[in-house]
């Protein structure tokens, strides 16, 4: 996440911020050291946007640890579970999509079946292009898992589009819900290596929702 060199209020600046606020959602509350050592940050930048981001209030400080600020919890809770659960889970999902070469996307339940809540593109081509709201193909491997009662993953070696495989994992929600974290590359069988990773980013989006659940305005 390390941001080195940016100006004041540039989008460097802006991610870095924002990169900071995820870890202390995903450890609960840090030492300005373990927040340099996590982030990848000079300790000088740590500490002056942490300074920042204490001013108003989106983080407070105890002691020789800081946690998630009053103001920042309370505009938490304003927003809805879709938004939040996109928000969450941009970072890990935009990192999957840079460390393989797999096409990432966030799946959900709409009232009309599965659609992508969010799309990252990968490296490879693929034949078609996925877009944020469009609905799951009937036959991949996300709709397949939403669609079904308790299965954990679905991969699909090439059944759904020849050329293309898939895999998808569930991501349990708060509340009892169940979205999916899915890959696609445009192969004929899902290397097996990108499970590992797969299952890994699935499990650290849960891990951020269940850090700070949301609560019921």
């Amino acid at each position: 996440m390390a941001e080195a060199g940016q100006d004041d209020g540039g989008p460097g600046v802006i991610r870095s911020a924002f990169g900071l606020l995820e870890l202390l959602g995903g450890l609960g509350r840090a030492r300005l050291a373990d927040l340099t050592r996590e982030s990848g940050l000079p300790r000088t930048t740590v500490h002056r946007l942490m300074g920042q981001l204490a001013a108003v209030g989106a983080v407070e400080r105890i002691d020789a640890h800081y946690r998630l600020g009053p103001n920042l919890l309370t505009l938490g809770r304003r927003v809805t579970p879709l938004e939040r659960l996109r928000a969450v889970a941009q970072r890990p999902l935009i990192e999957l999509a840079a460390a393989t070469p797999a096409h990432v996307g966030l799946l959900v339940t709409a009232a009309t079946g599965p659609i992508y809540l969010d799309v990252f593109l990968g490296r490879g081509r693929l034949p078609f292009r996925r877009e944020p709201g469009e609905p799951a193909p009937s036959g991949s491997a996300g709709a397949r898992l939403l669609q079904s009662r308790g299965r954990a993953l679905v991969i699909d070696d090439g059944r759904s589009i020849d050329g293309v495989s898939c895999a998808a994992h569930a991501l349990p929600l708060p509340g009892g819900d169940v979205a999916c974290v899915g890959m696609t590359v445009p192969l004929p069988r899902l290397p097996r290596a990108l499970l590992a990773p797969l299952q890994a980013t699935t499990s650290r989006i849960a891990t951020l929702l269940a850090a700070h659940p949301a609560e019921p305005m």
